[in-house]
């Protein structure tokens, strides 16, 4: 049995009820609902609630506050429509596994889990129980800031000329599988729920209905007494809960790790003894995998993955091993993983990765030009932005640095995507057609997304494991470049290519190149994190990224 650190540390504050709910509140509610489309089990549209604001306004805060008030959240409230939908084209459709269950609620009952959400996720995040490396579901965290750590700690490690062991695990039915008196328990106890407020979420977690509907096909109602409720609000961060005390069991072990949902990373530089690192980290997934195991959680070893990261010549000399056992399993090695949707080679170059933009970015290409001649220049834009450029900028922050042969290889697949919406034969130039689209080439694509990241950070002081890699530039005596936010440049002139690439030595460098005028927006000055960004810093972020694009667009064009 894994030995669980005990922690002693109190929750900054208790949250015994939940705070009554304003008109206002929920008309600002109603009004910023981005969508119309109606769930199966509505009996009220989705439209009509958008369309008649104030109405439903009053509605919506006297049934917030009456359940508050009560602690119960109503019962029409808790019944989900499950509607099977194939993973993939080529899966067997006689096979219940080859199906995703997709879950409808009662969309009234979701924005009264949005009112509860704005009143719990500032709690829950303040408190030094809910681990800060759980990117998912809070503000100002995404898969990339979450890519970014871990790559970072990667490039590192290698630039140090050192191996990394890389071993990621898969929850099997994560969601579904949570014990609802665990959870609760782990509310009172880690977060100080207590009172009305924890009445409110026993009633919420209890008594769920779901039934299946394909077709015309209606099966009965059945009663689901454990896991969060898929396609809720409240769910994911009620799921981050009742896993963070796992971030406990991972650092007695002196392991780095990242999460992000159900989607755990472990890692480990193996340093001058690799026998005795391999060891820890496969101890602390063990480890893992028994905490799992007591809290109704399962480690699913046939999808988790291990990988031995470095140059060629670090992984020879750290002879790798054939094969590793987790969870009971054996597991071999292999030569890349897949990471929310990045994949990560043993190299660190990311060839396999950019390979994979590139295919994608082709087939979405091909599919644009046989419509192509029925859109408007504008629409074909706005389809190849959605579809194509979306695929270039997904996390392309970790790229920063890669070889000129990977650039040239996304360039290439941007050049193809603007000459389809421009209708330009192969022959014009690619560059005056980006010129006219104002598109970004690739390279000032990922300087744009690094540098955006890194005001970010240091404007909010959050992620707070990409705010401990920027060192604010603070020089011992008066100088020109004082006051002039600038940051810290690592001055080790023994770094590799790849520590170079690293976030917290190639931001610096990155943010210290921007003029003056766009490093003065960032207010570094800030020492506390920040969960729920305001209107005014969302301008703020708003008129930074206008004044970058602009400094890069004329950068990349010699404007």
């Amino acid at each position: 049995m894994p030995n669980i650190p005990s922690t002693n540390i109190v929750p900054p504050y208790l949250l015994s009820s939940l705070s009554p709910v304003t008109l206002a509140e929920s008309l600002q509610l109603l009004k910023s609902q981005h969508t119309t489309k109606s769930s199966p089990t509505d009996i009220v549209p989705s439209y009509l609630l958008k369309s008649c604001p104030n109405l439903f306004a009053e509605i919506l805060t006297e049934i917030a506050n009456r359940s508050f008030t009560q602690g119960v959240f109503p019962s029409s409230f808790k019944i989900a429509q499950i509607s099977p939908l194939l993973k993939k084209p080529s899966l067997d459709p006689d096979q219940p596994s080859s199906y995703r269950p997709i879950s409808n609620l009662v969309t009234f009952g979701k924005l009264l889990e949005r009112i509860v959400l704005s009143r719990i996720r500032p709690h829950f995040l303040a408190s030094p129980n809910y681990s800060n490396l759980q990117s998912a579901y809070r503000p100002l965290h995404s898969t990339e800031t979450a890519m970014l750590k871990v790559t970072n700690d990667l490039l590192i490690s290698a630039g140090s000329s050192s191996t990394s062991l890389l071993v990621t695990l898969d929850l099997s039915a994560a969601f579904d599988t949570v014990n609802h008196k665990k959870l609760l328990d782990r509310l009172e106890s880690e977060f100080g729920i207590t009172g009305g407020a924890l009445v409110w979420f026993s009633s919420y977690l209890s008594g769920r209905q779901q039934f299946v509907k394909v077709g015309s096909a209606v099966t009965s109602n059945t009663t689901s007494d454990q896991g969060v409720p898929q396609g809720s609000v409240l769910g994911p961060l009620l799921f981050g809960a009742y896993v963070a005390p796992v971030s406990r069991v991972i650092d007695a072990h002196g392991i780095h790790h990242h999460s992000y949902a159900d989607d755990l990373t472990l890692y480990m530089g193996l340093g001058t003894e690799p026998c005795v690192s391999r060891d820890k980290v496969l101890a602390c997934a063990n480890d893992v995998g028994i905490w799992f195991m007591l809290n109704d959680l399962e480690v699913n070893a046939s999808k988790s993955e291990v990988t031995e990261i470095g140059t060629e010549f670090q992984r020879k000399k750290y002879a790798p091993q054939s094969s590793y056992t987790i969870a009971g399993a054996n597991i071999t090695p292999v030569d890349s993983v897949k990471i929310v949707g990045v994949t990560i080679d043993k190299n660190l170059s990311f060839e396999k990765h950019i390979s994979g933009i590139c295919s994608s970015c082709a087939m979405q290409t091909k599919a644009l030009r046989h419509i192509r001649p029925f859109l408007d220049i504008q629409t074909a834009n706005t389809i190849a932005c959605s579809t194509i450029l979306s695929r270039l900028d997904y996390c392309n922050s970790i790229l920063s640095g890669i070889s000129s042969h990977n650039i040239a290889r996304l360039q290439r697949a941007q050049n193809n995507a603007v000459k389809v919406v421009c209708a330009a034969s192969r022959h014009v130039s690619s560059k005056s057609l980006l010129l006219k689209l104002h598109w970004l080439p690739v390279q000032q694509r990922i300087h744009f997304k690094v540098a955006l990241l890194t005001f970010k950070t240091l404007e909010y002081n959050t992620p707070s494991y990409l705010r401990s890699l920027l060192s604010v530039y603070e020089p011992t005596r008066s100088l020109r470049s004082s006051g002039q936010n600038q940051l810290t440049v690592s001055t080790d002139f023994n770094k590799t290519v790849l520590a170079c690439r690293a976030f917290q030595n190639y931001a610096p460098k990155l943010w210290n190149s921007l003029p003056k005028s766009l490093r003065a927006q960032a207010n570094i000055s800030k020492n506390q994190l920040v969960n729920n960004p305001t209107s005014n810093s969302i301008t703020s972020i708003n008129m930074f990224k206008r004044g970058l694009k602009t400094v890069l667009f004329h950068q990349a064009f010699e404007l």
